[in-house]
């Protein structure tokens, strides 16, 4: 089988001073979404002589091609030179896919030589701590160690049918405590209505109390003398009787006639008068007669004389 390079080359840009062996191993299985192809691996493994048994088991392994960098000069970022200039020349033969296995950032200048004239596409590969300018130099990006889908838990048989018995013993516990209160309810139900009642019936008879109270003070008090006069039964007044109303009389009739002639506190524009017993006696007649004040009639008076 023969290959065209321009599309059936895969190259796998390794840097092995920033990438641990397993990483590599990773990109391998993911190269292979593109066979049939032939997939060059370029990094410098002698550098490396603790993995040197691990690399002599993955060279022995059909369907990779091998190639060590040469650096032209040791130092940091030997490798990140040499590995560029073997980009380059891959570039220059025609390789169009490329996976680049690093957590450099110094790796974005080969991505963007990889693509200055006709473009590649490039796979990055690389840890969680990867910064976000190398990443975007990439066509896509598969971070190691890959993050494992979570599965569902699912539930066995024993599991679901016990948590169906407990969800039973929550429902029936539920309903008989509501069974419970029930009659409890329904007392403290029956003690509010007989409480409401109660100060329903306190209330009604407060209200026909009042309505009763006004009805009585209406009503005209009989004395014991209006009624023995009206059954026929009225009992003659004694001599002292009538001597002591008369006298009782006569003193009120005094006692007006002495505060209608008593001269009030005079107020600013009042006018006052002092007048005779005799005249006082007849204006306290006159005044009882007519159903007038003293200050009334004594108006009265002057008014008339004034006009005649």
């Amino acid at each position: 089988m023969t290959f065209d390079s321009s599309n059936d080359t895969v190259a796998i840009l390794y840097d092995i001073e920033n990438a641990p062996f397993e990483m590599l191993d990773y990109t391998l299985g993911k190269a292979r979404r593109f066979q049939p192809c032939r997939i060059i691996v370029v990094t410098d493994w002698e550098k490396c002589p603790t993995d040197q048994k691990r690399w002599e088991r993955l060279r022995r392994r059909p369907g990779f091609t091998f190639r060590s960098v040469t650096r032209t000069y040791l130092g940091k970022n030997s490798l990140d030179s040499a590995l560029y200039d073997s980009a380059v020349l891959l570039y220059k033969d025609g390789v169009r896919r490329f996976f680049i296995i690093t957590t450099d950032s110094d790796f974005v200048r080969i991505a963007e030589a990889l693509n200055k004239g006709e473009k590649s596409y490039i796979i990055g590969v690389g840890t969680k701590q990867a910064s976000e300018t190398l990443r975007n130099a990439y066509d896509e990006f598969l971070c190691y160690p890959p993050e494992k889908p979570v599965k569902p838990v699912k539930k066995t048989a024993r599991k679901a049918k016990n948590e169906k018995a407990e969800k039973e013993e929550i429902a029936a516990k539920a309903e008989h405590q509501t069974q419970e209160e029930k009659p409890q309810e329904k007392a403290k139900r029956s003690s509010r209505k007989a409480a409401a009642e109660k100060a329903e019936a306190k209330e009604t008879k407060k209200s026909a109390k009042a309505e009763k109270a006004p009805a009585e003070e209406k009503k005209p008090r009989v004395s014991n003398k209006a009624t023995q006069d009206e059954k026929g039964r009225e009992k003659p007044k004694t001599k002292g009787k009538e001597a002591a109303a008369k006298k009782t009389h006569g003193l009120q009739e005094q006692k007006t006639a002495e505060q209608a002639a008593a001269p009030a506190a005079a107020e600013p524009g009042t006018l006052v008068l002092r007048l005779p017993r005799t005249l006082q006696h007849e204006l306290v007649q006159r005044m009882q007669s007519e159903g007038v004040s003293m200050d009334e009639l004594v108006t009265y008076l002057l008014m008339r004389g004034m006009m005649h």
